[in-house]
């Protein structure tokens, strides 16, 4: 009598396993099955690459940045050249509805402030705040070779 009990209690403790890992997994889908906004809202507390690299998740998160209703960008802790190179992909790749735009830095942007600007106003945010250094125009390093 007493080995079958064993028996049972073992049984109980898988059985309270696997409800737990299946609390988990459905937890987690609850999440992936959000709807694209609100996703989007979610990931718009999130800095921008935070929020882009949540695409390696899983499929159902490939693209939920691209919903994303505020955007905010700074230049900090990037190479010009590669902020750059963000700003496109965040403006180029978005589908929905920027409400809210925000992009602040301290190395010049000229050159690439219509094209922004542009971009942006194909979607007409409510609401959008530039604060980029005014300084020279971007010149590219000339290297002579010798």
């Amino acid at each position: 009598m007493l080995q079958q009990f064993n028996l049972d209690s073992e049984a109980m403790n898988t059985c309270k396993k696997t409800r737990a890992e299946a609390t988990s997994v459905v937890s987690s889908d609850r999440l992936s099955s959000l709807p694209p906004k609100i996703k989007g809202n979610v990931l718009s507390r999130l800095d921008v690459r935070e929020a882009v690299r949540t695409s390696t998740l899983s499929s159902t998160w490939r693209d939920a940045w691209t919903d994303m209703p505020k955007i905010s960008l700074r230049d900090r802790n990037f190479a010009r050249t590669r902020f750059v190179t963000l700003v496109d992909m965040v403006l180029a790749l978005h589908k929905g509805t920027i409400e809210e735009f925000d992009i602040s830095g301290k190395k010049s942007y000229h050159d690439e402030l219509a094209r922004w600007m542009l971009m942006l106003s194909r979607r007409s945010p409510r609401s959008v705040t530039i604060k980029l250094n005014s300084g020279p125009r971007h010149q590219p390093t000339k290297h002579s070779s010798s």
